[in-house]
């Protein structure tokens, strides 16, 4: 598998590789050079992330689908059926 889009796909996940092992040092060397209360904190904020967050969003998403699916099989229109222009002195005519 020496094709141009294998070479080009491998150097792309090397380049990630090292960008992610890059970000992974300077976290480490931030990490070291905190106090425990940052690092408490830290892991308090990423705990918050890992957890709250996608929980809040996958509860958004299904509402939505849920909206959707009842708006789709509701069979009276929001407003009724649609009527021509009638002006305010014809009074019902």
């Amino acid at each position: 598998m020496n094709n141009a889009t294998f070479d080009s796909f491998f150097a792309t996940l090397e380049e990630m590789g090292r960008a992610i092992l890059k970000a992974a040092r300077s976290g480490a060397a931030a990490v070291s050079t905190m106090s425990w209360p940052a690092i408490a904190v830290c892991c308090v904020f990423l705990a918050f992330a890992l957890t709250i967050i996608p929980l809040a969003l996958f509860l958004f998403v299904m509402f939505m689908v849920i909206k959707f699916v009842v708006t789709a099989f509701d069979k009276r229109a929001a407003r009724g059926p649609a009527t021509p222009y009638r002006s305010a002195d014809d009074k019902g005519e």
